[in-house]
């Protein structure tokens, strides 16, 4: 069974809304001020079951040209449009926008309904249908059905039923394998149960309890309840409306335009990449960076649109452009947008996003056109292509490819495997479990030469140190992948024998481990004085005039020493041998476990030493959280 979003278009008082009660008895004006005014403001909603089983959902949008904003929400999501052009009025100026809205926002089918058949003769009406069939000449409209009825005699409602089921049936089903989106267009609160909002599921499927996130703003929240055409639902799936009651928001942190999504799937943007059609009835030609209005999902942004490659669009043309925009969206590849005139608002054109995260763009740049004519022409191996030249130093997954691009993830397997075979990207997996990440082969190298680099400076610079800390290689060669990616990358370096992995300890394979008989002879030297000062060692200073050697280079072997395990670090300047920290430890311990507590004064006298050293030794067993300060005393934790 499909779920098919269905909606009504049309001029201003031609009986959109009466025709949508006859079809289903529901009265979607459901504001005050519509009944008293008689005309839609806002969008309404109600549903019908067709003969063949399929559940459909019917949203009512607004023909009044002051309203149209209303209208373009409502139109998002649309599978099918209902086109209303009432027989006493013919084609109006709203028909005309409405139509183009919808041919501009790719809805795929399209039925005519020409409403008020009882109020004109048979003549008018043919008058009227062959006006309807040449506005709808040149649009992928062009040989959908006509139908007339009348709302008030009931005539012609068979037929028309008939009709949209027909058409219903040839209407791509939707994926249900992505992850959800949802375009919020109403946000209301109902007493006892809290925040709720409503929206058209574009793709995938929710269930309660389920953990989303609302774009822009990144507010976390809950979905508590559900509900498909009026009946509480477990799960609902792409291509219901759907109301959503959620858990941990307020009403005023979510608002018609925001977006229902996974957490960590899609992000906002200020600018995108777009192919702009502009209407062969557009008033005037578009010049570059004219300011516009931006209606993409439910969402209406002002932003200005830059013309890569003309000086200015004429009524009629397309080319690319980037909307650089006053605030954030949440696109996708793939999306459709409708652009109208800043002032006075009229409808002059939109497209497809090719590119929803793209950088800022120089215009007139053969490079840029050339990469945008790659992505909008979809061709799934040119595009994989592309990003890896792009991010050809940064570590990606095929989900990262799959959240941006329709590419099918059968296809997207093969595409990988032939790029691997061939030698241009290579595999790099973080464990035998995870996932793979893949990297161009160029950036690999570049990023290989960056790490060996580094390794044989730190060796020079450290001759006695083991190795690198990964983290702090990573903070300052790569910063720009994740501790996940890295360990990825340095797990495939290690494996190929370019460096040589010690847990957190990197080296370069080819750095020399042993020490010379000189620097055994002093880190012996050393740690015998250590050892000899057993509770009273002697300070940084003080063993650096005692063995005679520079400062930076006895705190050389001193790191090494404590890597080993051989000494423990105290204090910035006090450093003890471990047999002898281990026997105070012990000590105290003991004297804790027969005593409630010690003062640096017992301590003091307990190992034979002054409070130089009693003092950091308390310090540093508080830090490792063997004690616990208690006024001066100390206490076991």
């Amino acid at each position: 069974m499909k779920n098919i979003i269905i909606g009504t278009a049309g001029h201003i008082d031609h009986g959109k809304t009466t025709l949508i009660k006859a079809l289903t008895s529901t009265d979607t004006d459901r504001l005050i001020e519509e009944k008293e005014r008689g005309i839609s403001i806002d969008l309404g909603f109600a549903q019908f079951k067709l003969p063949s089983g399929n559940r459909v959902g019917i949203v009512d949008v607004p023909g009044h040209e002051r309203f149209v904003k209303n209208m373009l929400a409502g139109a998002t999501g649309m599978d099918l449009v209902l086109l209303v052009v009432a027989a006493d009025d013919g084609v109006m100026p709203q028909t005309k926008e409405h139509l183009a809205i919808a041919n501009l926002l790719g809805v795929e089918k399209a039925v005519v309904v020409v409403t008020k058949v009882d109020l004109v003769e048979k003549s008018w009406l043919e008058l009227v249908i062959d006006d309807i069939k040449g506005m709808l000449k040149g649009t992928s409209f062009e040989s959908s059905p006509i139908i007339s009825v009348s709302s008030v005699k009931g005539i012609g409602f068979k037929e028309l039923i008939e009709e949209i089921d027909t058409v219903a049936k040839e209407v791509t089903e939707k994926d249900l394998q992505a992850p959800y989106r949802l375009p919020v267009d109403r946000v209301f609160t109902l007493k006892g149960i809290g925040t709720v909002v409503t929206g058209t599921l574009w793709s995938g499927k929710i269930s309660v309890e389920e953990q989303v996130v609302i774009l822009p703003k990144g507010i976390d929240a809950r979905v508590r309840s559900l509900q498909v055409h009026d009946e509480s639902v477990e799960t609902a799936y792409a291509g219901q409306r759907v109301a959503i009651n959620l858990a941990g928001i307020n009403l005023e942190d979510v608002k018609r335009g925001d977006v229902m999504l996974p957490p960590n799937y899609l992000k906002p943007t200020y600018m995108f990449d777009a192919r702009l059609h502009l209407l062969p009835d557009a008033p005037k030609s578009l010049k570059n960076r004219a300011r516009v209005r931006i209606y993409h999902a439910t969402h209406e942004i002002l932003g200005r649109v830059i013309l890569l490659n003309k000086e200015e669009l004429n009524p009629g043309e397309s080319d690319f452009v980037q909307f650089r925009l006053e605030a954030p969206i949440i696109p996708k590849y793939g999306d459709r947008y409708v652009v109208r005139r800043y002032s006075p608002m009229l409808t002059i054109g939109g497209g497809k996003i090719i590119d929803g995260h793209p950088h800022k763009h120089k215009r007139f740049k053969p490079e840029v056109i050339s990469r945008l004519k790659i992505l909008e022409g979809g061709k799934s191996e040119e595009i994989v292509r592309i990003i890896f030249k792009e991010f050809f130093d940064s570590l990606i997954t095929k989900e990262d490819i799959v959240t941006h691009y329709e590419l099918p993830d059968d296809k997207l397997n093969a595409i990988f495997k032939s790029l691997v075979e061939k030698g241009e990207v290579l595999s790099v997996g973080a464990t035998e479990t995870e996932s793979d990440f893949y990297l161009h082969k160029e950036g690999y190298e570049n990023l290989k030469k960056a790490i060996l680099d580094y390794l044989e400076r730190y060796h020079k610079e450290n001759p006695l140190s083991p190795g690198a800390k990964k983290d702090v290689m990573r903070a300052q060669i790569m910063s720009h992948l994740s501790s996940r990616q890295t360990d990825a990358l340095l797990a495939k370096l290690n494996t190929s024998k370019f460096i040589v992995l010690e847990g957190d300890v990197i080296r370069h394979a080819k750095a020399k481990t042993e020490l010379s008989r000189e620097q055994r002879d002093k880190l012996e030297r050393i740690l015998a004085i250590l050892k000899e000062g057993m509770f009273a060692p002697l300070t940084l200073n003080e063993l650096e005039d005692k063995v005679d050697i520079s400062a930076d280079e006895l705190r050389e072997y001193l790191r090494k020493l404590t890597l080993k395990g051989d000494i423990t670090r105290v204090r910035y300047d006090l450093f003890y041998h471990t047999g002898a920290f281990t026997e105070a430890k012990t000590k105290l311990v003991d004297f804790l476990e027969k005593n409630e507590k010690i003062s640096p004064v017992e301590f003091k006298d307990l190992l034979g030493v002054t409070r130089k050293y009693a003092l950091p030794l308390l310090e540093y067993f508080d830090s490792q959280k063997i004690t616990r300060r208690v006024g001066s005393d100390r206490v076991l934790r």
